[in-house]
């Protein structure tokens, strides 16, 4: 640092002294997030010393020090839109992986599937030989258990036979309509990605074509900018297919151990049909 002035010993010691404090306040407000105005204005008001126009002071920051077109951080919404048309495919996708992801979890629950109390005034029902009563509460509550105990309730009591294969039947009927949505997870999750890749081919594509309009003399910062905005939508897609993978895997095997609770409880509220069926001959 350079001084256009002579000073005394004890200005310089003035001036070491303003500089160390100059220097603890500007790294003190760099840590909170202020400004400092730099040293230039402390030795100022001292009046014993004035520092040149070009001083390179640490621990200050001065404004000019930045240029205008100084790159910025992107926000994450600016990085969503990045995507272009196949980003939005990708995120219209994953608002329907939500929604499905939502339907199934309320759905696939052991209390929707096996109400308990259904099945116990089944059980009863049946046991009492009461098949009217047993009918009208299966129509009058819908559902995974009621529809698979009604087309077995239909079938000649006097012939087990027919009974059970009614109720294996409408069992692997209503675990095949939800198989059936778990199945569109497993089909989003395997598309996402493959639209990721898409647009990152084309975004590709796009940029090498600006390279070879500019007879090779693009910047490598545009040719960065546009892979950039290309790799955004694979992003994209693994974000969306990742999750919903794993949730139809999950699903897919609640699915599997309801429907055997299904199966079990139906065998138990159908029991007392079994034993006073005829026996095959």
């Amino acid at each position: 640092m350079k001084f256009t002035m002579k000073f005394s010993t004890c200005s310089y010691i003035t001036v070491a002294a303003l500089v160390c404090l100059a220097l603890t306040a500007g790294r003190l407000a760099q840590s909170q997030g202020i400004n400092t105005s730099g040293l230039e204005d402390i030795l100022g008001e001292n009046g014993n010393a004035t520092a040149t126009a070009d001083a390179d002071l640490p621990g200050t920051f001065d404004p000019g020090d930045y240029p205008a077109n100084a790159p910025k951080k992107d926000s994450i919404w600016s990085i969503i839109l990045a995507g272009g048309s196949v980003g939005w495919v990708i995120i219209l996708l994953s608002v329907a992986a939500g929604a499905l992801t939502v339907d199934l979890l309320l759905t696939v629950r052991r209390r929707t599937l096996i109400p308990q109390e259904l099945a116990d005034r089944l059980f009863h029902l049946v046991k009492s030989g009461d098949r009217a009563k047993a009918v009208d509460l299966c129509q009058a509550n819908p559902g995974f258990l009621s529809n698979v105990v009604l087309p077995a309730l239909m079938q000649p009591w006097s012939h087990w036979d027919y009974v059970e294969k009614a109720a294996e039947d409408a069992l692997a009927e209503q675990a095949g309509r939800l198989y059936r949505k778990t199945d569109w997870l497993s089909l989003i999750g395997n598309i996402a990605p493959m639209l990721g890749l898409l647009g990152t081919v084309i975004g590709m594509i796009v940029a090498f074509r600006e390279l070879s309009l500019s007879d090779g003399m693009a910047r490598g910062a545009d040719l960065a900018e546009g892979i950039y905005l290309a790799l955004v939508t694979t992003v994209e897609g693994l974000l969306v297919a990742i999750p919903t993978l794993a949730i139809h895997s999950l699903l897919t095997n609640r699915v599997t151990t309801l429907a055997g609770d299904v199966a079990f409880t139906v065998e138990q509220i159908l029991r007392p049909i079994k034993f006073t069926a005829k026996k095959p001959e």
